[in-house]
């Protein structure tokens, strides 16, 4: 074996291939090829922009409740690297990683990979051996080129189309749509849930022959109560209902933290795999539901923290309308850090006006952050008001002991970005949940 230990392995891969990200599956199915795993388990997938973690959390929920062993492939991390790759939503230990990573080390000989493409093939690895019975994969980025597209999808999900990762996948909805949609497969079945999907993912699965279900069209959410209206994009607060017109069922669900849309894409995607969700204790299954850096709640003393890893314009529109639905009586303020290489303006634009005083922070250790001053100068052409200091540490020092920026509990402190940023303030505010550092997601495109 390479190494034995999980962060000797995640330094190695850091500078294994030449790029960071290297989007094609023909090395992948080479190595995949030599390592003659045995026949997989039926695969759900997602890919979205936004709702991906929402999507599969609830999926994984579902099926473990129906009685199934479930795999549960994501990314990236936020505490350890072992996050991603789950069996029953508990994650694999360091040396079942070790020891997936010595295989794939092994059967690869020549043929340089990437750190998520080796990420990738360890899930493979781990779920095999861990003999699951369902596979929920998310996509890292994109979808028709990136590496869980090596496994045929036997549903296929697609939470959200919008402007993201413009490097790779194109600078509009058209272009991001067709990459998407490259995660169906033809005969099986895809959903999506994207209120307005492109033309390019409508007409790819006509092409194909894929069986799409559209919300509006095949599937309808609502709430319980007919005068709240049928609008969604807020986390539900009461009981809703998703009506499926494709078996004429419909099914009474309990408010949720998670999106309510990436909720629905997983109730239909096990459905498709043939469990009888309406069967299954839903209040108690999805209810409790939530992850880690999506709109978490958090305490910084006394104050009410918001913390969201919404890096794009679509992901902060929706995270605005949490903070306007739940803005306190108080100041909203705002510590964000962000990749120089997103639409940091864009991102920004969404939360101008409902955040009283913004600072912006860099994050040590992370290439890809913009600069704390140049991440500030963007804002400051808002004409909202802004400082910026070097981290998130400094950021919150100066809101406890500064007496003309502290906070009270009457405040909301919101803390977005990134996942970087996430993991940044978490390991502040709660320490005890910090297990490694996070300079292992290097690799990561988000």
């Amino acid at each position: 074996m390479r190494f034995t230990q999980l962060n000797d392995w995640l330094s190695w891969l850091e500078q294994a291939h030449p790029n960071e990200i290297d989007l094609g599956l023909d090395r992948l199915h080479k190595v995949l090829a030599r390592m003659e795993l045995p026949v997989f388990a039926p695969v759900i997938t997602v890919a979205g922009t936004n709702g991906k973690g929402s999507c599969v959390a609830a999926a994984t929920a579902l099926l473990q409740a129906a009685g199934l062993r479930v795999g549960s492939y994501t990314s990236p991390h936020i505490d350890h690297y072992c996050e991603r790759v789950c069996i029953n939503a508990a994650p694999v230990s360091d040396a079942d990683m070790c020891r997936a990573f010595d295989i794939i080390d092994r059967a690869r000989g020549e043929i340089s990979l990437t750190y998520f493409e080796f990420g990738t093939l360890a899930a493979l690895v781990l779920f095999c051996q861990h003999s699951v019975d369902v596979m929920v994969l998310e996509v890292g980025l994109g979808g028709r080129l990136d590496a869980v597209n090596i496994v045929d999808a036997d549903v296929a999900v697609i939470t959200s189309v919008a402007i993201d990762h413009e490097a790779w996948l194109g600078n509009n909805r058209e272009s991001i749509g067709r990459e998407k949609a490259g995660i169906m497969r033809s005969g099986k079945i895809a959903i999506c849930v994207d209120s307005d999907p492109p033309l390019t993912l409508l007409q790819h699965a006509d092409d194909i022959g894929a069986k799409l279900h559209l919300l509006g069209r095949d599937f309808t959410i609502h709430t319980a109560s007919p005068a709240s209206g049928t609008v969604f994009g807020l986390i539900s607060k009461q009981p809703w209902c998703l009506s499926d017109a494709l078996d004429d069922s419909s099914l009474l669900l309990p408010p949720v933290s998670l999106v309510e849309t990436s909720v629905v894409a997983a109730i239909l995607a096990v459905k498709a795999l043939g469990v009888d969700v309406a069967a299954l204790p839903l209040a108690d299954v999805l209810g409790p539901l939530s992850l880690p850096g999506r709109m978490q709640r958090v305490q910084f003393g006394s104050v009410p923290v918001l913390i969201d890893v919404a890096h794009n314009p679509a992901a902060t529109t929706y995270l605005a309308r949490q903070v306007r639905a739940q803005k306190p009586s108080g100041r909203v303020v705002a510590v964000v850090a962000m990749m120089a290489d997103k639409d940091i303006a864009g991102s920004i634009q969404p939360l101008i006006g409902l955040v009283d005083a913004w600072l912006a922070v860099g994050l040590t250790d992370v290439p890809r952050a913009a600069e704390a001053t140049a991440l500030a100068a963007i804002i400051a052409q808002s004409g909202a008001q802004v400082a910026s200091y070097p981290s998130i540490n400094d950021a919150l020092t100066q809101l406890s002991t500064n007496p003309h920026t502290a906070l009270c509990g009457d405040d909301l402190l919101l803390v977005f970005g990134s996942f970087f940023t996430v993991a940044a303030a978490l390991a502040i505010l709660m320490p005890d949940r910090a297990q490694e550092p996070n300079a292992d997601q290097l690799g990561e495109a988000k």
